[in-house]
């Protein structure tokens, strides 16, 4: 989505305001649409300016600096754990709120990857034919 350009956003206020205008014919005139002369206007009558609101900065996380350091030796020193357990070791030893996901974010954003399949060794016995080729026998 574009931003209104300010002289649009001008026009907005000054045809609703003193030519007395209504949104649809506004929004016609200027080419936008219905519901950004309702913005725009909401946002005149709220903060007497049509300058955009500054947008929003998000949450941060607080795994950064000595809390990921610290979550990279504990990776090193538990490479058997879970994401639960190094969550769980993360907010003994660092008093640090966070969630298991943020956690695992964290981890691929340092490098680490998990394994996606257990470490057993191959099972000796073989299949001597694919459960494909077994249900295809005629009997």
């Amino acid at each position: 989505m574009s931003e209104t350009p300010r002289a649009i956003r001008k026009a907005i206020v000054r045809a609703f305001h003193q030519e007395g205008l209504t949104y649809e014919r506004i929004a016609s005139m200027l080419g936008v649409g219905e519901a950004t002369v309702s913005r725009i206007l909401r946002l005149h009558r709220e903060t007497g300016s049509v300058k955009r609101r500054p947008r929003g900065g998000g949450n941060f996380s607080p795994l950064g600096g000595d809390v990921a350091r610290m979550l990279g030796v504990l990776v090193r020193s538990l490479p058997d754990a879970t994401i639960e357990e190094l969550t769980e070791a993360l907010k003994a030893r660092t008093g640090v709120q966070t969630s298991r996901s943020a956690v695992d974010r964290k981890l691929r954003r340092l490098g680490y990857s998990r394994k996606k399949r257990a470490s057993a060794p191959p099972s000796r016995t073989s299949r001597s034919t694919s459960p494909a080729a077994a249900s295809s026998r005629p009997w």
